[in-house]
């Protein structure tokens, strides 16, 4: 599925996750297991309750 972001917004992002993978290795590591554990309840999700909602808010 081809993303709807523009090249150079898809390129921006890369950009930032490299520099936080090369800053915090450990963590991103986590982070990046989190997500592949956690696939099913979706990224959006996972992002929002990152961000700081809660899942009952999510359910709302």
């Amino acid at each position: 599925m081809a993303a709807t972001a523009s090249l150079e917004d898809l390129q921006t992002v890369n950009k930032d996750l490299k520099a936080i993978k090369k800053k915090y290795p450990e963590a991103f590591e986590s982070f990046v297991n989190l997500l592949k554990t956690h696939r099913r309840i979706g990224y959006k999700n996972i992002a929002k309750m990152a961000m700081g909602s809660s899942p009952e808010e999510l359910k709302e």
